[in-house]
């Protein structure tokens, strides 16, 4: 394992073992030893992100992509098992699926990434250091099983959010979308088979809970 690999599975432990702190004892100082613990992991995986955003030809819209990113090393912090891969190897797909979703919603149809880049150009990024594991094949059975399940929540979700758009008596397109744009990913979260977050507030529980009655309603009608 390389050195940048090994300081990415030391971050993604210790990111872990602030989490279960946080759960243990929550309060401001644990909440802020995950945002550091966090902080010190999206560090580490800068190189890998940025040859990702460029290998899916994202470039031109960087902020938005390592938002993804970010959210894409959540959920992999959440359904990693040590057991199976290392986090090195296992968060690249995540990443991946975070980022064809937004291609998707950005620019539709095309299935391809943007530009195809050299193995040269990954080891020179520092990336190179997830393409040979003898312990991946599970991990990538698994995450492709996660992202088929991200694809699914994704169209729900979209679809969820179009009719609330149309809903009679909605807001202003602006504070719609807004607003939305933060439900999306309150109800998104909530679609997929993760371990418990925080406690939500009860407005945010409404929120959820009509979603996934409208999101039920809509799928049985299908």
């Amino acid at each position: 394992m390389s050195a940048k690999s090994e300081a990415i599975e030391a971050a993604a432990e210790a990111l872990i073992a602030a989490r279960a702190k946080q759960e243990a004892a929550p309060g401001s100082r644990t909440r802020a030893g995950v945002d550091r613990a966090f902080a010190r992991l999206m560090v580490l995986a800068a190189p890998r992100i940025r040859y990702f955003i460029r290998a899916h030809g994202l470039s031109d819209v960087a902020e938005d992509a390592e938002q993804a990113c970010a959210i894409a090393l959540h959920c992999a912090i959440e359904r990693y098992d040590p057991r199976r891969a290392r986090f090195a190897t296992y968060m690249a797909w995540p990443i991946r699926a975070e980022l064809q979703a937004l291609r998707q919603r950005l620019r539709g149809g095309s299935a391809r990434a943007g530009v195809p880049l050299s193995l040269d150009t990954l080891a020179g990024e520092g990336a190179d250091g997830w393409l040979v594991d003898p312990r991946a094949e599970a991990a990538t059975e698994r995450a492709a099983a996660d992202r088929l399940a991200d694809a699914a929540a994704d169209r729900l979700v979209a679809a969820w959010s179009a009719r609330r758009r149309l809903a009679p008596g909605a807001r202003a397109p602006h504070r719609t979308d807004t607003r939305l744009a933060a439900e999306e990913v309150l109800v998104r979260r909530y679609l997929l088979p993760v371990e418990a977050g925080p406690r939500l507030c009860e407005s945010d529980r409404h929120i959820v809970r009509r979603a996934l009655a409208d999101i039920a309603r809509h799928a049985a009608a299908g």
